[in-house]
């Protein structure tokens, strides 16, 4: 078998000896002229027929069975999770409803990465799906998946490699179904049609439902502390709140009113309290004249003339 540098040097070789031969010829005739035209076409066939396969673009028809499958195999898992984040875009439940076909492309990204060509164990079917091209199409595709899972969050609502949906995650969406079941059972009350929402009293709304919100509130909460939301329970509580404040215009009463009130006013009044309590407390001091002792005597002796008188 030729080398490839011998296959370079052999149609180098034809092309100088068909340069010489059509000059010389149309030196001889002088009509050579009208053959050029054809015999460069069909030199520069022969030339490009006689390079080896591997000088030429890729082509899939040459790829083993093996690439070519896990090729169409990417391309019906790219195409479901598709579909998936399409149907789960609103409302947003794409979390749970597209981490099969996630983690099913991830699998499938993985074998391409790692299938090795049967007859040649140093070529493999990334380097001919993934990297031969410019464009790189099937990388472009999984960053823009891996990209949308990450901003989604999706990891802190599922456990055991995006294959299984958390525990908290189920018991907040217990508590989110429960808490519309309410809403819809009370609108229905009402005479309306369920979500069919306009201004009005809804009173009974925010009193019967006051306690499923209070614990769904309770709960985001908790998972927000333990940093365990992704963005289908974010969607979820946004839509929640501004149902139950902007639409109900339900308002949860405080129940520290009494004691904040209490404090208030006791350190309100505390300078007034302090004050008073030092003017009782305090001894009133008297002024008293004190004689001389001069004086006094004098005095005394005054008066028993006075008496004596």
């Amino acid at each position: 078998m030729m080398a490839p540098s011998d296959y370079i040097v052999l149609c180098f070789l034809l092309r100088c000896v068909w340069l010489v031969s059509s000059w010389s010829s149309s030196n001889v005739d002088g009509v050579g002229g009208s053959d050029l035209l054809p015999k460069s076409l069909w030199a520069e066939e022969l030339s490009l027929s006689l390079l080896p396969s591997y000088y030429s673009s890729p082509d899939l028809s040459k790829d083993p069975d093996v690439c070519i499958q896990l090729l169409h195999e990417y391309a019906n898992s790219s195409a479901a999770l598709s579909g998936c984040l399409v149907k789960y875009a609103r409302p947003v439940r794409i979390c749970q409803g597209c981490h099969k076909e996630y983690v099913y492309l991830k699998a499938v990204m993985a074998k391409i990465t790692s299938q090795k060509y049967p007859l040649n164990s140093t070529y493999s079917c990334a380097l001919s799906l993934l990297q031969s091209d410019r464009v790189h199409m099937l990388v472009s595709l999984n960053d823009f998946f891996d990209d949308t899972w990450d901003d989604c969050k999706c990891e802190s609502c599922l456990q055991n490699n995006n294959t299984e949906v958390r525990d908290t995650t189920i018991e907040f969406m217990g508590l989110y179904k429960e808490l519309n079941t309410c809403f819809i059972q009370y609108m229905q009350n009402m005479e309306e049609p369920p979500f069919q929402i306009s201004e009005g009293n809804y009173s009974k709304v925010c009193q019967n439902c006051n306690g499923s919100y209070k614990s769904l509130n309770t709960q985001y909460s908790n998972l927000e502390h333990s940093k365990s939301l992704c963005i289908d329970l974010e969607d979820a509580m946004n839509g929640t709140r501004i149902l139950w404040s902007k639409t109900f215009n339900c308002t949860v009463p405080c129940t520290d009113t009494v004691p904040v009130i209490a404090v208030s006013a006791f350190i309100l009044f505390l300078p007034f309290i302090f004050y008073l309590s030092t003017f009782l407390h305090s001894e009133q001091k008297k002024l008293r004249l004190v004689l001389p002792k001069r004086f006094a005597s004098s005095a005394s002796l005054a008066h028993i003339q006075d008496l004596n008188n």
